[in-house]
């Protein structure tokens, strides 16, 4: 590191300040017997922000049943914490602005920074830590305040390096390594720490590129922060389909969310962004559709997989086993009926002898073939195309390795994975099926009762390994489940659990 031109930064005269009014709030707050009106009456000495906050406290983001009249009243019902984080990223807006002729994109940093904290704080909800919600949002408004700092100390050669990343905020910090050996994320936890900010928002702000490697007390709320970064990167993706995929990979390793988790997040994301953006006096442009930008990643995976430019993660690891020409399905790109006997047989090697889990899914469509003769054979093309593209979203990221077995029939092999985690992602995926049929398979009144997807779960663990002592055995009692799951009425799903001894 750096350590005389992070002197240099620290001390630069044109560092921005809070205002007398956060500095006093951080005082005050870390007395824990503080006195709710001694606060109350310090932050209405300045209106402006005291006006602010009573707006948004009363705006749908905190979502109060009762209107709240007064700093007091939102004191007595929010809480401390929420009032507090509010004073403070209102004094953060109003001290970082640009200047006539600072060529330094304030518009993309501010809207960056409103995105990611919006989402860092509906991720600690949705994660059921709501301790931890406004820290996250302050982490996600703070994180890149080093930026400012290294843009006024270093100038234009700072810009020169930041566009050198062409607009991918993740290759910022291996750029600022090169060119000044200091990263901004280091420089933004120092100046908080020099504000006095709370070390429950310090340290995620240090971490929020590197949220993996953030002490273990403040880590939640870390990861909280770079998957609101993540959701960020999707909303503003040309092409969101890869980083949509990375997103429901570190969401679910991270914090357990499933696929559908993580589409409800960007949603009350992208709708919150914009209203918090116009009580914060920020200017984030055009929010894009949530709606729109999940259809879209779906398009791109879809005309994908028509095209044969995909191959799944997992897939290319079984790519040297698949000798025939016709390994893979050349309509869906999904491994036929050979490849998924030799991707079975192979995990269940090393699945049997203890090394790890091994889960199989089986999906059946039934219906499938009175849809080709009520609506047509491009109907049915949709609903395969459409059923492979979700089996991806909610199984590539886990190390799935998706197959396609018949017309109707699809199978997921799920190296690793225990019978809980594959069902609760199988669960997840029913449940999105039968929202997006209406979407491949329009105007067909019905289509829920007439093609339903049937899904079962088969494990090998410590539970079945005396009784499942075969390849052919889990993917037997794969369908066992499935048909169990397809005695039912609707769309569902079955998991096999062995019969205890009487």
């Amino acid at each position: 590191m750096d350590t005389k031109l992070l002197d240099d930064i620290l001390n630069c005269s044109s560092l921005p300040s809070l205002p007398a009014v956060a500095i006093r709030v951080l005082e005050l707050t870390s007395d824990p017997d503080v006195k709710m009106d001694e606060l109350a009456k310090e932050i209405q000495f300045d209106q402006g922000i005291a006006a602010k906050i009573l707006r948004t406290v009363n705006s749908s983001f905190y979502g109060l049943r009762k209107r709240c009249s007064s700093i007091e009243h939102a004191l007595v019902m929010l809480g401390l914490n929420p009032v507090k984080s509010l004073v403070l990223g209102f004094s953060l807006v109003s001290s970082v602005k640009g200047e006539d002729g600072d060529e330094f994109d304030y518009l993309g940093y501010w809207e960056r920074g409103l995105t990611t904290a919006v989402a860092s704080k509906f991720a600690a909800e949705m994660a059921g830590n709501k301790m931890i919600a406004d820290e996250a949002f302050l982490a996600g408004l703070f994180q890149d305040i080093g930026m400012i700092a290294m843009h006024r100390t270093i100038g234009e050669e700072y810009l020169a390096a930041i566009k050198s990343t062409d607009g991918d905020h993740a290759k910022l910090a291996k750029a600022e390594l090169d060119a000044f050996e200091i990263q901004h994320a280091v420089v933004g936890a120092m100046m908080c720490e020099n504000w006095k900010i709370p070390h429950e928002i310090v340290i995620p702000v240090r971490y929020h590129d590197r949220p993996t490697a953030c002490p273990q007390e403040q880590s939640q709320t870390a990861r909280c922060v770079a998957l609101g970064n993540m959701i960020h990167a999707v909303l503003q993706a040309e092409n969101p389909t890869e980083p949509l995929r990375r997103t429901y990979s570190k969401a679910m390793s991270w914090l357990g969310f499933s696929e559908s988790d993580v589409d409800e997040l960007i949603k009350k994301t992208a709708e919150t962004t914009k209203e918090l953006g116009n009580l914060f006096s920020i200017d984030v442009g055009s929010v894009p559709d949530p709606e729109e930008v999940l259809a879209k990643a779906d398009r791109q995976l879809i005309e994908l997989s028509k095209n044969q430019q995909i191959e799944g993660f997992a897939a290319k690891q079984f790519a040297e086993l698949i000798d025939s020409a016709d390994g893979t399905d050349p309509f869906t790109g999904a491994l036929q009926r050979e490849g998924f006997s030799i991707a079975v047989k192979k995990a269940f090697e090393s699945a049997y002898s203890g090394k790890f889990s091994l889960s199989v899914v089986q999906i059946m469509l039934t219906g499938y073939d009175e849809l080709g003769s009520t609506v047509g054979e491009d109907a049915q093309d949709e609903v395969v195309i459409g059923t492979s593209v979700l089996l991806r979203r909610h199984f590539e990221h886990m190390g799935g390795i998706v197959c396609r077995l018949a017309d109707s029939v699809f199978a997921v092999v799920l190296p690793t994975i225990e019978r809980v985690e594959a069902t609760k992602s199988a669960g997840a995926c029913c449940e999105e099926y039968k929202k997006c049929i209406t979407n491949w398979v329009p105007d067909t009144e019905g289509i829920n009762e007439l093609v339903k997807v049937s899904i079962g779960v088969a494990t090998l663990d410590e539970e079945t390994r005396s009784m499942i002592k075969s390849p052919g055995l889990l993917v037997k009692a794969a369908s066992k489940a499935v048909l169990a799951a397809k005695a039912g009425d609707g769309s569902a799903v079955r998991a096999f659990v062995p019969r205890k001894a009487a």
